[in-house]
């Protein structure tokens, strides 16, 4: 009898504890979804930030107070090799066209030279607005989401301001 009371005993406790282990690693799991999403969002604006504030507003695709989910610029670029983005007379240099967009696997992709590289997953949306009335500034809305193993939807966005300079 007290064999059985122990092996009860020893058994409720067991499951408790297997219990507690399975509660406790899928909240980690849970934890580090929105940590994951804040990453993929500085992944894919910073760089995108830091190409738009060299663009002029000559050089972009997208029209004073229109929308659009791609764009399209140019930097400036060293076309010559000699050291500096002017030329001899003082205009600057531009490269070849950058385009930033999302593709069908909810990927912020950047293509330039015929090359196209993932920036960052997870992208739901991506919209690029140039402010109207201000002429050097575009907004950029991107939203990340992803889903977990219990079908929970975690989502997190970002808006930047951006000055084009050049």
């Amino acid at each position: 009898m007290e064999v059985l009371v122990s092996v009860l005993i020893f058994s409720v406790v067991a499951l408790g504890l297997g219990y507690a282990v399975v509660a406790g690693k899928n909240a980690l799991l849970v934890s580090d979804i929105p940590t994951q999403l804040r990453g993929d969002l500085l992944f894919a604006i910073s760089p995108l930030v830091r190409e738009l504030r060299q663009t002029a507003p000559a050089k972009i695709n997208l029209a004073e107070g229109a929308s659009s989910n791609t764009v399209t610029f140019k930097i400036p670029n060293d076309n010559n090799a000699d050291g500096v983005v002017v030329d001899s007379v003082g205009n600057i240099e531009w490269g070849g066209d950058i385009v930033y967009a999302r593709n069908g696997s909810s990927q912020l992709t950047r293509t330039f030279g015929g090359t196209t590289s993932v920036i960052a997953p997870n992208i739901v949306t991506l919209l690029f607005t140039r402010i109207n009335g201000e002429n050097a500034l575009i907004q950029v809305d991107i939203t990340v989401s992803k889903t977990d193993g219990a079908g929970n939807l975690y989502q997190d966005s970002e808006q930047a301001l951006v000055k084009m300079r050049n």
